[in-house]
């Protein structure tokens, strides 16, 4: 028995991978799939199939399961039947506590997560792979494209990524120009991917994730919220507090480390003030809030020396 959960583009990826290594073991293996919501009891799962191969059973949405069907699920997950595996698909575990408990005891619990918004080198894998998946090749500035348009929402890689492989010719290796050509738009971002890009001293970088929070209904309050924590986590790993009090792994740590070492002295203090000045504005200011926020984000995301104003017209 095993439990899925997680994103539904990324369980249902893991779920077909397991599938393929399951019926690839047995040529006879039957796979029957059912939505949890549409069953008053689970099949039946103690007899072997008709021609005397196992039968795999995914039951998918189990957190919308009724309570009935959720008791037989807790019941049959402490003595499964070896004539049979059972998947179940779950976007989530808080409907499902007692049976994602009795999987993990005795069965198997996987949980497909999304990579956090920093982790450039998973989202560049997970557009890799549905590229890969329609048996396409595409180059790093394809996929820094895809990325740039698509956010960090699996399922709007998975549409991009479709569109381009229909539109680019065939047997071609996909490049930034082909999916510049097939989409638009700058797909959902949260406030830590303009954080980051802001940390990182990319004002485009920052404009471009800015425009994709936006576009996805984030509040201007909550980015700079989001800006404002991030900056914090600089300041404190700048000095050098450690990795608990910023909130941060060992490893996110040593990344702010290096981050907080690419801001000019006073930088981050002057950050901090235009930080506090954008919350004024946002609140009082007859201007609309993603006008503020797309300045502020400019100017913070920019290189400065603090001991001479900012000219954006300056060159170099």
């Amino acid at each position: 028995m095993i439990l899925f959960t997680g994103d539904d583009l990324l369980v249902h990826r893991e779920l077909e991978r397991r599938l393929e290594e399951l019926t690839g073991a047995d040529a006879d293996v039957e796979v029957n799939r059912f939505d949890a919501s549409q069953l008053e009891q689970l099949p039946e799962l103690r007899t072997a199939s008709l021609f005397g191969g196992r039968t795999i059973v995914v039951l998918r949405g189990v957190q919308e399961a009724s309570a009935a069907l959720r008791a037989e699920l807790e019941a049959y997950a402490a003595d499964p039947s070896p004539d049979a595996v059972l998947v179940l698909l779950a976007s989530g575990t808080g409907a499902i506590r007692k049976l994602a408990t009795s999987v993990k005891q005795h069965g198997e619990r996987v949980d497909v997560r999304t990579p956090p918004d920093y982790d450039d080198r998973a989202w560049d894998r997970i557009v890799g792979e549905e590229f890969r998946r329609l048996e396409r090749k595409a180059d790093a500035g394809a996929i820094a494209a895809l990325r740039s348009h698509a956010g960090e929402d699996p399922g709007m890689i998975a549409a991009k990524v479709a569109s381009v492989c229909a539109a680019a010719p065939q047997g071609a290796a996909i490049t930034a120009e082909h999916v510049e050509a097939a989409v638009d738009g700058h797909g959902r971002r949260s406030g830590f991917a303009v954080a980051d890009a802001v940390a990182e001293r990319d004002p485009q970088a920052a404009l471009v994730a800015l425009r994709g929070a936006l576009q996805s209904g984030q509040a201007p309050l909550a980015l700079t919220g989001a800006l404002t924590f991030r900056l914090r986590q600089l300041l404190g790993a700048r000095s050098r507090v450690g990795a608990k009090q910023v909130g941060a792994s060992p490893g996110q740590y040593r990344r702010l480390e290096s981050l907080a070492r690419g801001f000019n002295p006073g930088e981050l203090a002057w950050c901090h003030d235009r930080l506090a000045t954008l919350d004024l504005d946002l609140k009082g200011s007859d201007l609309p809030g993603e006008v503020l926020l797309e300045l502020a984000v400019l100017e913070l995301a920019t290189s400065r020396q603090v001991s001479r104003p900012w000219n954006p017209t300056a060159s170099g």
